[in-house]
């Protein structure tokens, strides 16, 4: 395991998690967000045994699924919503062909993460998004901070805990920071 993967994976157990309150992380990273979503995936799945919701903008399910079993990270209980990919599979719903369009995604993150907490009502949940700047590149800044606003809202409702991966420089920063209840510089 390269030691950036280890000092990444230290920081995230040394972060996230560490109140009863806490229901939301941004983790900045100027390096890319991959080796970010292995660690986070890896903490939340294999180490706290969280269940979640990965949604695949900027990559297709087929590729998280290749890292989570080349990194050893369990998919039980993982759903993948992918959006603009043709791809299908088990645990997998795909929409539309426009990632501009944030109502219909967040209706399907919402209802996903709603189901889930029905069919297990005290399990620890999450939902993974690291694909705000693409976000970005088919919808105007208002409306993709009204979107994760929305969307921060309704998964605290559910008691479904939030990660966002977010480059230094990103345009929402500022409100994704506010936002989350703990930011990990991962730099």
């Amino acid at each position: 395991m390269p030691t950036h993967f280890r000092d990444m994976q230290k920081k995230i157990s040394d972060s996230l998690l560490q109140s009863e309150v806490e229901q939301s992380a941004a983790l900045v990273t100027s390096k890319g967000a991959v080796a970010v979503d292995i660690s986070v995936l890896t903490f939340l799945a294999n180490e706290k045994g969280y269940k979640g919701v990965v949604l695949c903008i900027d990559r297709p399910h087929s590729f998280y699924v290749k890292m989570l079993e080349a990194n050893g990270v369990s998919q039980k209980g993982m759903r993948f919503i992918n959006v603009g990919f043709k791809e299908t599979g088990e645990n997998v719903t795909r929409i539309g062909d426009n990632p501009g369009d944030l109502t219909f995604i967040k209706i399907e993150l919402v209802r996903t993460a709603q189901k889930m907490r029905l069919d297990e009502p005290n399990a620890k949940l999450f939902v993974l998004n690291d694909a705000v700047t693409t976000m970005l590149l088919y919808s105007d800044e208002r409306t993709v901070g009204q979107f994760l606003h929305d969307v921060n809202n309704k998964l605290r409702e559910l008691d479904v805990y939030e990660v966002n991966v977010i480059e230094p420089e990103e345009k929402l920063g500022t409100i994704i920071r506010k936002l989350a209840d703990v930011v990990v510089d991962m730099d």
